[in-house]
């Protein structure tokens, strides 16, 4: 039993004004999403027969490795951002949540650095 009201109860239960900008967020990695994928399923389907020595040349170009960088970059947010939202809807322990969007987090942080540093070796010709 609380002491408190239950308008008092409700009052702290106010938006953490996170949703909206999270929402945005999704949408706008996604819009961003289309054009990156067509050029890069169109990029690869230019080299998909191509030597290994073709495919780093043209990763060298500082064009196609920033927009590969940015292809990259976008895939693991907007990755992090849906799954936080399924973590969210489906897990119903608050310490259990938590855990999990800090493990979904870290590994997908982990991949992107992976790939971008991938990216910048192939680029500066290692």
């Amino acid at each position: 039993m609380s002491l408190r009201t239950p308008l008092a109860e409700v009052r702290g239960l106010g938006s953490a004004r996170q949703g909206a900008h999270h929402w945005w967020m999704q949408r706008i990695t996604a819009v961003m999403l289309v054009p990156l994928f067509i050029w890069f399923i169109g990029t690869m389907v230019t080299v998909v027969t191509g030597s290994h020595a073709e495919v780093a040349e043209l990763i060298r170009s500082p064009i196609i490795a920033g927009a590969l960088l940015t292809l990259i970059i976008t895939i693991f947010y907007h990755a992090a951002l849906g799954l936080q939202v399924v973590i969210e809807d489906y897990v119903s322990a608050e310490g259990t949540q938590l855990g999990a969007i800090i493990v979904m987090r870290f590994i997908l942080g982990l991949l992107a650095a992976i790939s971008v540093v991938s990216v910048f070796k192939v680029a500066m010709g290692g």
